[in-house]
């Protein structure tokens, strides 16, 4: 019998071979950062380059792995050297995790990193390099407690220097790839497609490179998924496992708030006890900071301090890269705020609002029905569903930064097909790989380090072919909930389509 292209020695070859543009591509990032120091200002196009011709070898590898699946062990082999070299370079790309740095360093010296600003002078005892590189240093941390406790404890173990932070995310970054592969067993999903997930070159860069606090928040998020569905299909569960699940959701929440949009779909398999731990759990650590002198920040006019304090400031204040959320404040929303006499921010914000809670009250019912299937299934369909609201906060929010997709990347490999589904369920997936490799065009923004700015004609080539991706999505369910001769009761919505099986020949 004549081999088929997949088993001839070049068909073999495919994925290593495309592993290998992807180290070239790495190692050329790290070479670019020894010469100059830096992987943004005038180099930023090379930088841009060289992460396309890495997500150029990640698609080449992601397409030949579904016809011939590469071992497993030798995916990681790769994802971990990606990792390494640029663990070798400084983070430019984002001045992020010098606050981070900062604010660990205060909280082990016993300072609440609330309750001053970066130049306020009763901080300078506490001098250390991390200070003088932190952004926005007339405020106090916008970051939650969760992240606090994580930064204060790299600041007692490890140095307070980039590679320090860089390390420590690149290690969560590892468990919650780790966590994705128990989750793709549970849901009887090949586990070659976590190479969605480990070589995608926007979550090794912005992990490994950017050291972006948002790694933690997903190793937090694919644990509270494992733990909340895996026991929510078991029979039996022990009282300390009920907890599991929300308390780790909770911290996540405590990271960053984006893990609010999986309680509908999370909330749904938890008991009431475990619900109720959720909320302490996400009150209490918030309660404990806001004892500081600047309390929780959430009275008067924002000030910057308090443990939302800078968060508000940085509502009222940044815009960037947005799409829905600039569309309705430039078009929609003035008109209105001319009727009724109010500030189109309000309106803005409370059609940006009224969107997002439409779309949780429908995953929220969709994701309380339980229709006849197996326990792999309802995995599934509990996993596809919570991607909905992912999707819309990364279309409705005022601001897009590249390393906000990294919870949606995560889930991605439980969006593909089954072998027993259409191979057009790929489709969903095609609008979050494109944004995750259009988005690195962003990093243009450092050009000029004197003055980053937005460029519009980033935004169009990022969000118009999305937009339209999203919208062949939307086409697609309207055709197959037409040509459907009987619906199903739990196919009423796009969430349930999107989630639920997709067999159409």
């Amino acid at each position: 019998m004549p081999l088929t292209a997949s088993q001839t020695p070049i068909g073999r070859a495919v994925v290593p071979l495309a592993g290998l543009v992807c180290l070239t591509a790495y190692t050329a990032m790290a070479v670019l950062d020894r010469q100059h120091d830096t992987l943004r200002a005038g180099i930023t196009p090379q930088t841009v380059g060289w992460f396309f011709v890495a997500f150029v070898g990640f698609m080449v590898a992601l397409w030949w792995n579904e016809r011939r699946p590469f071992e497993p062990r030798w995916l990681w082999v790769g994802a971990i050297a990606f990792r390494l070299i640029l663990l070798a370079t400084e983070p430019t790309l984002s001045d992020d995790v010098y606050r981070y740095l900062w604010d660990g360093h205060l909280l082990s010296e016993g300072v609440n990193p609330y309750s001053y600003p970066i130049d306020d002078a009763s901080l300078d005892r506490y001098e250390i390099p991390a200070r003088a590189l932190a952004n926005n240093r007339d405020l106090a941390s916008p970051y939650l407690p969760t992240a606090q406790v994580v930064f204060g404890a790299v600041a007692v173990v490890l140095p307070s220097v980039p590679l320090s932070m860089q390390l420590a995310m690149t290690g969560f970054d590892l468990v919650a790839a780790t966590l994705l592969g128990h989750l793709l067993s549970l849901a009887e999903l090949p586990r070659h497609r976590l190479m969605i997930y480990l070589w995608n070159p926007l979550v090794i860069v912005e992990t490994a490179h950017g050291a972006h606090l948002d790694a933690l928040m997903v190793m937090l998020c694919v644990a509270a998924l494992v733990t909340g569905l895996r026991q929510s299909s078991t029979a039996s569960t022990t009282r300390l496992g009920a907890f599991t699940s929300p308390t780790l959701l909770a911290l996540a929440t405590l990271t960053r708030p984006v893990p609010l949009l999986l309680t509908p779909v999370l909330s749904t398999r938890w008991r009431w006890p475990g619900r109720l731990g959720f909320v302490v759990v996400s009150v209490v650590p918030v309660l404990a900071f806001g004892t500081g002198p600047a309390g929780l920040g959430l009275s008067g006019e924002p000030t910057g301090r308090g443990v939302f304090g800078s968060a508000r400031v940085f509502e009222r204040q940044f815009r960037f890269n947005a799409v829905g959320y600039r569309w309705i404040e430039e078009d929609i929303a003035p008109g209105i705020a001319r009727l009724g006499g109010v500030d189109r921010r309000v309106v803005t914000s409370a059609i940006i609002g009224a969107f997002m809670v439409s779309v949780l009250v429908a995953v929220a019912w969709a994701a309380s029905r339980h229709p006849a299937e197996t326990t792999a299934d309802r995995i599934r369909r509990s996993v596809r569903l919570a991607v909905i609201p992912l999707g819309a906060f990364i279309v409705a929010t005022p601001v897009f930064h590249p390393w906000y997709l990294l919870l949606l990347l995560a889930l991605l490999p439980v969006l593909a097909p089954t072998p027993d589904e259409h191979r057009a369920r790929w489709l969903y997936l095609a609008p979050w790989l494109y944004l995750a490799a259009s988005s690195s065009l962003s990093y243009l923004t450092y050009l000029d380090p004197d003055a980053f700015a937005e460029l519009d004609w980033v935004r169009r080539v990022e969000w118009y072919p999305t937009l339209g991706l999203l919208g062949c999505i939307a086409v697609r369910f309207i055709w197959t909930t037409w040509r459907s001769s009987t619906p199903r009761p739990d196919v009423v919505t796009t969430a349930t389509v999107i989630a639920g099986r997709d067999t159409e020949d």
